[in-house]
Protein backbone atom coordinates (compact mmCIF):
# COMPACT_ATOMS: atom_id res chain seq x y z
CA UNK A 1 0.00 0.00 0.00
CA UNK A 2 2.55 2.13 0.88
CA UNK A 3 4.42 1.25 -2.26
CA UNK A 4 0.75 2.60 -4.33
CA UNK A 5 0.99 5.63 -2.29
CA UNK A 6 4.69 6.43 -3.21
CA UNK A 7 4.63 6.07 -6.90
CA UNK A 8 0.97 8.15 -6.88
CA UNK A 9 2.89 10.97 -5.05
CA UNK A 10 6.05 10.63 -7.85
CA UNK A 11 3.46 11.02 -10.88
CA UNK A 12 1.48 14.13 -9.20
CA UNK A 13 4.82 15.74 -8.66
CA UNK A 14 6.13 14.49 -12.26
CA UNK A 15 3.00 16.48 -13.57
CA UNK A 16 3.43 19.42 -11.31
CA UNK A 17 7.17 20.27 -12.44
CA UNK A 18 6.22 20.09 -15.79
CA UNK A 19 3.03 22.43 -15.15
CA UNK A 20 5.64 24.68 -13.38
CA UNK A 21 8.15 24.77 -16.15
CA UNK A 22 10.26 22.53 -13.96
CA UNK A 23 13.07 20.35 -15.48
CA UNK A 24 10.59 18.42 -17.00
CA UNK A 25 9.48 21.26 -18.96
CA UNK A 26 9.38 18.98 -22.67
CA UNK A 27 10.46 21.77 -24.61
CA UNK A 28 9.89 20.81 -28.55
CA UNK A 29 13.06 22.40 -30.32
CA UNK A 30 13.29 21.59 -34.09
CA UNK A 31 16.66 20.93 -35.40
CA UNK A 32 17.74 20.50 -39.24
CA UNK A 33 17.43 16.61 -40.20
CA UNK A 34 20.18 16.40 -42.58
CA UNK A 35 23.24 15.39 -40.76
CA UNK A 36 25.80 18.16 -41.48
CA UNK A 37 23.36 20.74 -40.04
CA UNK A 38 22.20 18.71 -37.17
CA UNK A 39 25.07 17.85 -35.94
CA UNK A 40 25.77 21.64 -35.55
CA UNK A 41 22.48 22.29 -33.73
CA UNK A 42 23.18 20.04 -31.46
CA UNK A 43 26.37 21.51 -30.35
CA UNK A 44 24.74 24.61 -30.38
CA UNK A 45 22.71 23.41 -27.87
CA UNK A 46 25.11 22.26 -25.69
CA UNK A 47 26.99 25.12 -26.00
CA UNK A 48 23.93 26.62 -24.10
CA UNK A 49 23.56 24.25 -21.53
CA UNK A 50 20.10 22.69 -22.86
CA UNK A 51 21.58 18.84 -23.08
CA UNK A 52 24.88 17.23 -23.07
CA UNK A 53 26.04 15.17 -25.99
CA UNK A 54 28.56 12.26 -25.85
CA UNK A 55 32.32 13.33 -25.34
CA UNK A 56 34.30 13.58 -28.67
CA UNK A 57 31.89 13.22 -31.01
CA UNK A 58 31.82 16.79 -32.50
CA UNK A 59 29.99 17.93 -35.18
CA UNK A 60 28.87 14.28 -36.12
CA UNK A 61 26.45 14.36 -33.19
CA UNK A 62 22.93 12.86 -33.58
CA UNK A 63 20.51 13.00 -31.28
CA UNK A 64 21.17 9.31 -30.26
CA UNK A 65 24.76 10.99 -28.56
CA UNK A 66 22.65 13.00 -26.35
CA UNK A 67 24.26 11.88 -23.06
CA UNK A 68 22.26 14.13 -20.50
CA UNK A 69 19.09 15.95 -20.85
CA UNK A 70 18.11 17.59 -17.82
CA UNK A 71 14.98 19.68 -19.54
CA UNK A 72 13.98 16.69 -21.09
CA UNK A 73 13.67 18.48 -24.10
CA UNK A 74 11.99 16.80 -27.10
CA UNK A 75 14.29 16.95 -30.25
CA UNK A 76 12.14 17.40 -33.55
CA UNK A 77 14.06 17.11 -36.51
CA UNK A 78 12.84 18.43 -40.08
CA UNK A 79 13.40 19.65 -43.24
CA UNK A 80 15.91 22.71 -42.68
CA UNK A 81 14.12 24.87 -44.85
CA UNK A 82 10.43 24.14 -42.81
CA UNK A 83 12.41 25.68 -39.49
CA UNK A 84 10.57 28.59 -39.83
CA UNK A 85 7.32 28.19 -40.78
CA UNK A 86 7.33 25.34 -37.47
CA UNK A 87 7.81 27.90 -35.19
CA UNK A 88 4.34 28.10 -33.99
CA UNK A 89 4.54 24.32 -33.51
CA UNK A 90 7.93 24.42 -31.47
CA UNK A 91 9.23 25.99 -28.26
CA UNK A 92 12.90 26.74 -30.42
CA UNK A 93 14.09 25.94 -33.56
CA UNK A 94 17.95 26.09 -34.77
CA UNK A 95 17.63 27.55 -37.98
CA UNK A 96 20.36 28.04 -40.71
CA UNK A 97 21.05 31.79 -41.13
CA UNK A 98 19.77 31.54 -44.59
CA UNK A 99 16.43 30.12 -43.59
CA UNK A 100 16.23 32.38 -41.34
CA UNK A 101 17.30 35.84 -43.39
CA UNK A 102 14.66 34.06 -46.10
CA UNK A 103 12.10 34.07 -43.97
CA UNK A 104 12.35 37.66 -42.48
CA UNK A 105 13.41 36.72 -39.16
CA UNK A 106 16.75 37.26 -38.65
CA UNK A 107 16.47 39.84 -35.47
CA UNK A 108 14.92 37.74 -33.20
CA UNK A 109 18.03 35.51 -33.48
CA UNK A 110 18.39 34.41 -29.43
CA UNK A 111 21.21 33.23 -29.62
CA UNK A 112 24.05 31.94 -32.96
CA UNK A 113 27.49 30.15 -33.09
CA UNK A 114 30.39 32.73 -32.16
CA UNK A 115 32.35 33.57 -35.12
CA UNK A 116 35.23 32.08 -34.12
CA UNK A 117 33.58 28.57 -33.11
CA UNK A 118 34.83 25.44 -34.78
CA UNK A 119 31.72 25.75 -37.00
CA UNK A 120 31.25 28.80 -38.22
CA UNK A 121 35.17 28.22 -39.60
CA UNK A 122 33.94 24.72 -41.04
CA UNK A 123 30.60 25.59 -42.60
CA UNK A 124 31.60 28.34 -44.73
CA UNK A 125 29.18 29.00 -47.81
CA UNK A 126 31.03 28.31 -51.24
CA UNK A 127 31.17 28.88 -54.95
CA UNK A 128 31.35 25.88 -57.19
CA UNK A 129 32.26 24.41 -60.30
CA UNK A 130 32.15 21.26 -61.74
CA UNK A 131 35.97 19.67 -61.51
CA UNK A 132 38.68 21.54 -64.07
CA UNK A 133 36.45 24.80 -64.79
CA UNK A 134 38.34 26.33 -61.93
CA UNK A 135 40.33 28.47 -63.56
CA UNK A 136 38.29 29.65 -66.24
CA UNK A 137 38.59 33.57 -66.59
CA UNK A 138 35.24 34.25 -66.26
CA UNK A 139 34.94 32.24 -62.75
CA UNK A 140 38.38 33.56 -61.66
CA UNK A 141 36.74 36.92 -62.04
CA UNK A 142 33.18 36.29 -60.23
CA UNK A 143 35.16 34.85 -57.34
CA UNK A 144 37.25 37.72 -57.10
CA UNK A 145 34.45 40.03 -57.45
CA UNK A 146 32.51 37.91 -54.33
CA UNK A 147 35.74 38.06 -52.29
CA UNK A 148 36.26 41.84 -52.89
CA UNK A 149 36.19 44.67 -49.90
CA UNK A 150 32.87 46.05 -52.20
CA UNK A 151 30.78 43.28 -51.72
CA UNK A 152 32.30 41.75 -48.68
CA UNK A 153 31.56 45.15 -46.88
CA UNK A 154 28.28 45.07 -48.33
CA UNK A 155 27.34 41.28 -46.75
CA UNK A 156 28.47 42.63 -43.24
CA UNK A 157 26.29 45.89 -43.42
CA UNK A 158 22.82 43.92 -45.03
CA UNK A 159 22.85 41.08 -42.51
CA UNK A 160 22.28 42.07 -39.46
CA UNK A 161 24.63 39.19 -38.95
CA UNK A 162 22.45 36.12 -39.74
CA UNK A 163 25.13 36.20 -42.93
CA UNK A 164 28.51 36.98 -41.58
CA UNK A 165 31.61 37.84 -44.29
CA UNK A 166 34.49 35.67 -44.74
CA UNK A 167 36.76 38.43 -45.25
CA UNK A 168 38.19 40.64 -48.16
CA UNK A 169 41.06 38.78 -50.63
CA UNK A 170 42.46 41.00 -53.31
CA UNK A 171 42.40 38.31 -55.89
CA UNK A 172 43.01 38.98 -59.50
CA UNK A 173 40.39 39.95 -62.22
CA UNK A 174 41.14 38.58 -65.35
CA UNK A 175 41.19 40.46 -68.54
CA UNK A 176 38.21 39.45 -70.37
CA UNK A 177 38.15 40.66 -74.51
CA UNK A 178 35.25 38.82 -75.12
CA UNK A 179 31.43 39.26 -73.85
CA UNK A 180 30.58 36.07 -71.60
CA UNK A 181 27.24 35.01 -69.60
CA UNK A 182 28.04 33.03 -66.53
CA UNK A 183 24.95 31.24 -65.46
CA UNK A 184 24.84 30.77 -61.58
CA UNK A 185 22.47 28.46 -59.58
CA UNK A 186 21.73 30.23 -56.00
CA UNK A 187 19.63 30.24 -53.05
CA UNK A 188 17.40 33.42 -52.88
CA UNK A 189 18.30 34.20 -49.68
CA UNK A 190 21.46 35.82 -49.40
CA UNK A 191 23.45 34.10 -52.04
CA UNK A 192 20.84 35.10 -55.16
CA UNK A 193 21.09 38.40 -53.29
CA UNK A 194 24.66 38.70 -52.92
CA UNK A 195 25.08 37.76 -56.81
CA UNK A 196 22.54 40.59 -57.88
CA UNK A 197 25.03 43.14 -55.38
CA UNK A 198 28.13 41.85 -57.24
CA UNK A 199 26.39 41.39 -61.01
CA UNK A 200 27.06 45.09 -61.77
CA UNK A 201 31.00 45.06 -60.75
CA UNK A 202 31.27 41.98 -63.00
CA UNK A 203 29.27 43.31 -65.63
CA UNK A 204 32.55 45.92 -66.03
CA UNK A 205 34.40 43.22 -66.69
CA UNK A 206 32.53 41.74 -69.74
CA UNK A 207 30.83 39.41 -67.81
CA UNK A 208 27.23 38.85 -67.63
CA UNK A 209 25.37 36.78 -64.71
CA UNK A 210 22.45 35.03 -65.18
CA UNK A 211 21.25 34.09 -61.51
CA UNK A 212 18.98 31.28 -61.74
CA UNK A 213 17.27 30.42 -57.66
CA UNK A 214 16.27 27.05 -56.62
CA UNK A 215 14.41 26.19 -53.69
CA UNK A 216 16.32 22.81 -53.22
CA UNK A 217 19.71 21.34 -52.58
CA UNK A 218 19.94 18.99 -55.39
CA UNK A 219 19.41 20.25 -58.31
CA UNK A 220 21.77 23.23 -58.21
CA UNK A 221 25.01 20.63 -58.32
CA UNK A 222 23.04 18.04 -60.83
CA UNK A 223 22.68 21.11 -62.80
CA UNK A 224 26.45 21.79 -62.42
CA UNK A 225 27.34 18.60 -62.93
CA UNK A 226 25.41 18.31 -66.18
CA UNK A 227 26.76 21.38 -67.64
CA UNK A 228 23.60 23.65 -67.47
CA UNK A 229 25.02 25.80 -64.98
CA UNK A 230 28.42 26.99 -65.21
CA UNK A 231 28.65 27.40 -61.18
CA UNK A 232 26.31 27.71 -57.74
CA UNK A 233 26.55 29.56 -54.64
CA UNK A 234 24.18 28.40 -52.12
CA UNK A 235 26.16 24.56 -49.70
CA UNK A 236 28.83 25.00 -47.47
CA UNK A 237 32.08 22.99 -48.09
CA UNK A 238 30.84 19.57 -45.62
CA UNK A 239 27.43 19.52 -47.74
CA UNK A 240 29.37 19.29 -51.31
CA UNK A 241 32.10 16.74 -49.51
CA UNK A 242 28.79 14.38 -49.29
CA UNK A 243 26.98 15.48 -52.05
CA UNK A 244 29.79 14.31 -54.16
CA UNK A 245 30.47 11.00 -52.01
CA UNK A 246 26.96 9.94 -52.41
CA UNK A 247 26.07 11.26 -56.05
CA UNK A 248 29.61 9.99 -57.76
CA UNK A 249 29.52 13.92 -58.66
CA UNK A 250 33.00 16.04 -59.59
CA UNK A 251 32.05 19.59 -58.03
CA UNK A 252 34.60 21.60 -56.37
CA UNK A 253 34.83 24.67 -54.48
CA UNK A 254 36.13 27.76 -55.50
CA UNK A 255 36.22 30.54 -52.95
CA UNK A 256 34.51 30.83 -49.76
CA UNK A 257 32.90 34.52 -49.46
CA UNK A 258 30.43 34.14 -46.46
CA UNK A 259 29.20 31.98 -43.67
CA UNK A 260 26.06 31.63 -41.80
CA UNK A 261 25.82 31.25 -38.47
CA UNK A 262 23.46 28.47 -36.61
CA UNK A 263 21.01 30.52 -34.43
CA UNK A 264 18.18 29.61 -31.78
CA UNK A 265 15.11 31.25 -32.47
CA UNK A 266 12.04 31.78 -30.53
CA UNK A 267 8.66 29.68 -31.18
CA UNK A 268 5.64 29.53 -28.58
CA UNK A 269 8.63 30.30 -26.03
CA UNK A 270 10.04 33.50 -25.67
CA UNK A 271 13.33 33.28 -24.62
CA UNK A 272 16.47 30.90 -22.99
CA UNK A 273 15.68 31.63 -19.70
CA UNK A 274 13.28 28.70 -19.22
CA UNK A 275 16.64 26.54 -18.93
CA UNK A 276 18.13 28.61 -16.26
CA UNK A 277 15.38 28.57 -13.78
Amino acid sequence: MKKLISLALCAVLAVSLAACGGKSGGYKIGIPADATNGGRALQLLQDQGILTLTEGVGLEATERDIAENPYNVEIVPMEAAALPSSLPDLDFAVINGNYASGAGIGDTVLVSEDAESVAAQTYGNVLAVKEGRETEPAIQALAAVLMSQDVQDWIAANYNGVVMPMGAQELTIPEITEPVTLKVGASPSPHAEILEYAAPILAEHNVTLEIVEFDDYVMPNTAVEDGSLDANYFQHQPYLDDFNAEQGTHIVSVVTPHYEPMGIYPGKTADLSVFTK
